[in-house]
């Protein structure tokens, strides 16, 4: 296939892309700056500043959205996160109308879930009351995706966890404190953190491409999500360091705001229908994944 991605050049769009190169599909990447992106893409992989600019294409992935971590959330920020999601998505998709493309497959999270608490929530539960830290990004993002199944697409929707890879997301930022044996549980340590390990994550964005059958909302999970607590817990075991220093729940809020719910606050989501579908987790049990990351 000759797929165009959205998001190429992110954290998890460059090993995408070297991944379905390796699996004989042709890429290309649409970016705001080719030239950097270039850069930044394996050799093979193209870049274009336009859609409309990428030729023939068979199936886009749309993984494109400013870091939820990157800084305290304010009214900007929020602004922000949620217009590149949306605006990036609306625009893939009244292209791919125009040009004839049948198969998206997008990236959500599983914000969408909202604050559950331990309730173990999968892909056919709703949307809580509550979202965390109030950002209501997730129901809309999707959404817009969903509409290239008016123009006749399959849409396959991933909701993604805590991706793991200490080149970038959340294990990246915990590695510094727990190394100099700082680190410890977030708040109560008691939220449910859904986690995966980015390896699986790119095979399941592989998968649904493949799968022309596979539509709907699939979630971007392993199976055994844990308390973070034992996250923290495993995360010292692997590094061979204390893991006891807590990080108290308003100290995060102090320095990210409303952000702070997303450590604080879990959802515990299971892929029932990700597995259901045939898709195979190679990493299911964390310290296992943190061992392969962190070997």
């Amino acid at each position: 296939m000759r797929i165009l991605i959205t998001g190429g050049t992110g954290f998890i769009g460059v090993p995408l892309c070297r991944h379905l190169e390796r699996a004989g599909h042709e890429v290309v990447v649409w970016s705001r700056d080719p030239d950097a992106a270039r850069d930044r893409l394996p050799a093979d992989v193209a870049a274009v500043g336009r859609p409309e600019d990428a030729g023939r294409v068979d199936a886009a992935v749309n993984l494109a959205g400013e870091s939820l971590g990157d800084g305290r959330w304010n009214a900007a920020r929020r602004r922000r996160i949620i217009e590149s999601r949306i605006e990036t998505t609306r625009r893939l998709v009244d292209w791919m109308a125009q040009a004839g493309v049948q198969h998206l497959v997008s990236a959500s999270a599983i914000g969408y879930y909202g604050v559950r608490g331990d309730e173990p929530v999968s892909e056919d539960d709703p949307p809580a009351s509550r979202l965390q830290g109030g950002l209501d990004v997730c129901a809309p993002w999707e959404a817009e995706a969903r509409r290239a199944e008016e123009a006749g697409a399959r849409v396959a929707i991933v909701r993604i966890g805590l991706v793991l890879h200490p080149e970038g997301g959340g294990l990246q930022q915990m590695l510094t404190p727990f190394r100099l044996g700082i680190g410890g549980p977030m708040g109560s340590g008691r939220q449910c953190w859904s986690w995966i390990h980015r390896h699986d994550l790119v095979r399941l964005f592989t998968f649904l491409l493949e799968h022309p059958e596979a539509h709907g909302v699939f979630n971007g999970t392993a199976p055994n999500p844990v308390s973070q607590r034992a996250f923290a817990q495993a995360l010292g075991r692997v590094l061979r360091r204390p893991s006891f220093m807590p990080t108290p729940a308003f100290a995060l809020r102090a320095v990210f705001g409303d952000m702070a719910e997303l450590l604080t606050e879990g959802q515990c989501v299971l892929p029932k229908r990700t597995e259901a579908a045939g898709f195979t987790f190679e990493h299911r049990e964390l310290e296992r994944a943190l061992r392969d990351l962190l070997r």
